[in-house]
């Protein structure tokens, strides 16, 4: 596998509910670290253990696709927010990834030298959206929110994908920053007091999917933001690709 371009982000699909072959799971369980199985076990549901063994396995086995470096050698280290990112192999280091999963599937991004962020969601609505809206979006998000009630996920994942590629979580506050949706193709940010950053440094993506949601956040500058697909299933078979 080449390297992601300058500018190109590969986001690598999985999707846990569909993998049933136990000696596969035990491959993937195998490849986790001592701490990442810890927390696998502690969940209290099956499928939610199968989705955390799953979605991690399909980091290591994303990584392991641009480096000879088994799946099971990548070790990370959290930053002060609890972003992870490689710690060894040393030289792999510029190897920028993000992972997100939602019911049913999982997605890890992939760039290089690059900050990146993605956020899947599944667009069944579960709570009150008006009053998450009211709460965490900005007054200029809700403002088209009134205009585009089904927009609520395009703002929700964006603004998901845009903190985690910061690597600074929810310490940014999701009211600070406005996304604006004018072109569906191409939404633009911008940024409000206790958010300091410059909208020309990013580029954003949505995809809307049946079902779900999910944005990708890019620090690519001016540059176009060059996104490749890929559905796998982790430790079991060779990728097909999709470039978007």
């Amino acid at each position: 596998m080449i390297l992601p371009a300058e500018g190109e982000t590969h986001l690598w699909w999985a999707f846990p509910d569909r993998i049933h072959d136990p000696e596969l799971l035990e491959r993937q369980f195998a490849t986790l670290s001592a701490e990442e199985r810890e927390r696998q076990r502690r969940f209290v549901s099956e499928r939610d253990r199968k989705r955390y063994l799953v979605s991690h396995a399909l980091v290591r086995h994303a990584l392991s696709q641009y480096a000879s470096v088994p799946p099971r050698e990548w070790q990370f280290e959290l930053n002060p927010y609890g972003r992870p990112s490689i710690r060894e192999p040393a030289a792999w280091r510029s190897l920028q990834f993000n992972l997100s999963h939602t019911e049913g599937r999982a997605v890890v991004a992939v760039a290089w030298e690059m900050d990146i962020g993605v956020d899947v969601e599944s667009t069944a609505p579960e709570r009150d959206l008006a009053e998450i809206a009211e709460r965490y979006f900005s007054p200029i998000e809700i403002a088209q929110l009134r205009k585009k009630p089904e927009a609520f996920f395009d703002f929700w994942t964006l603004k998901e994908a845009y903190i985690k590629a910061r690597g600074m979580g929810l310490s940014i506050p999701l009211d600070s920053f406005s996304f604006l949706l004018e072109d569906a193709e191409e939404p633009r940010i911008l940024f409000h007091e206790g958010c300091p950053d410059r909208p020309d440094r990013w580029r954003f993506a949505l995809r809307r999917g049946d079902g779900y949601r999910v944005a990708v956040a890019a620090a690519v500058g001016t540059k176009p933001l060059r996104i490749i697909e890929r559905e796998t299933v982790p430790l079991e078979e060779s990728p097909a690709a999709r470039d978007t």
